[in-house]
């Protein structure tokens, strides 16, 4: 086929925003279907180019026919709604049994989250697992943030002369921790936005809740303390906060068009995120709920604005165009 034809069904293609195995699917129905639009034309007597730019007319814009394809296929099944979801009420579980502190189930209920984002990330990528991320996303900030004051000890040596000098290898070790969590976070992050940055937003949704709880649980003393009474008493929030984005996730794999995916999403998290802050930091005004919001919106934007820098899908060249000629031989003569 032409380059006007490559370059059409590109177009289609870095539109549609679904998973790999869908869009292989659909990519090679287009194909087909485009091989013989031009067979059709070309047998009424034009030439290859003619027969072409005919067959693109006809198909209409590219942005159309992907979105018409991404709502017809992007509504995930129950069975998906429910997995997007079960992560949210995991963490919601071990907080509603103010079990998040026991040493051995919360690490068991993380290491488990981490093994099924690992085994679905392998395993193509379904719908359902970009909340999953987040949540394994989570202990390495909660280790970043926990070891923060070894830098911080560092800096306040080195400009001010004040405190002690942490050992060499500690500082290496923290240091090269900072580097490894922050290149799999903006890696894993990059990634799940060239799918689809909506994804990105499912993912991160969760984190600044868990943030705000976690830093108001050590400005109260500490995360290892055993004050029963100081560490629970946002549990009951966080729970319900977090079974609130397990619902909204849920609605979030059953809808199809995209804005109001993202419509539901932002409402959701702003109104989980201005309650939670209100429970940990009491009456904070209407204009600090103007804020929340607004800050809330343009943290779940960011995705958005990634996808702007480092572009979405593959490239022309890549193997997807390759695969096509393999599997879906010309029919034209």
């Amino acid at each position: 086929m032409l380059t006007e034809v490559i370059s059409y069904l590109h177009q289609i293609k870095s539109h549609l925003r679904l998973d790999p195995t869908t869009e292989k699917q659909i990519m090679g129905e287009l194909y087909t279907h485009f091989q013989e639009k031009v067979a059709e034309q070309q047998r009424s007597g034009i030439n290859e180019k003619e027969a072409s730019q005919e067959a693109i007319k006809s198909f209409g814009q590219a942005k159309t026919i992907a979105r018409l394809f991404y709502e017809a296929h992007s509504k995930g099944s129950w069975i998906d709604a429910i997995m997007t979801g079960l992560p949210h009420l995991m963490v919601a579980f071990l907080f509603a049994s103010h079990l998040w502190h026991h040493y051995i189930l919360a690490p068991l209920v993380f290491i488990l989250i981490v093994s099924i984002t690992l085994f679905g990330w392998w395993r193509g990528k379904p719908g359902w697992l970009y909340s999953w991320i987040g949540y394994s996303l989570f202990p390495l900030l909660l280790v970043g943030y926990i070891s923060r004051s070894i830098p911080g000890q560092t800096i306040s040596f080195l400009f001010w002369g004040e405190g002690v000098l942490p050992s060499l290898w500690v500082l290496l070790l923290v240091v090269g921790s900072y580097i490894l969590f922050a290149w799999i976070i903006v890696r894993t992050t990059i990634r799940v936005v060239k799918r689809d940055w909506i994804l990105g937003s499912l993912m991160l949704v969760p984190l600044p809740i868990l943030g705000c709880w976690l830093y108001n649980i050590e400005q109260s003393g500490s995360i290892f303390i055993t004050n029963g009474m100081v560490m629970h008493q946002w549990d009951g929030i966080m729970a319900f906060a977090l079974l609130t984005l397990g619902i909204s996730s849920i609605v979030f794999i059953r809808l199809r068009q995209r804005i109001v995916k993202f419509i539901a999403l932002a409402i959701f998290g702003s109104i989980t995120f201005t309650i939670v802050a209100y429970n940990l930091w009491g009456d904070i005004g209407f204009f600090s709920v103007i804020t929340l919001t607004a800050l809330m919106l343009l943290y779940l934007l960011i995705p958005a604005l990634l996808e702007s820098r480092v572009g979405h899908g593959e490239k022309v060249s890549d193997n997807w165009w390759q695969d096509m000629q393999i599997n879906y031989p010309s029919t034209t003569t």
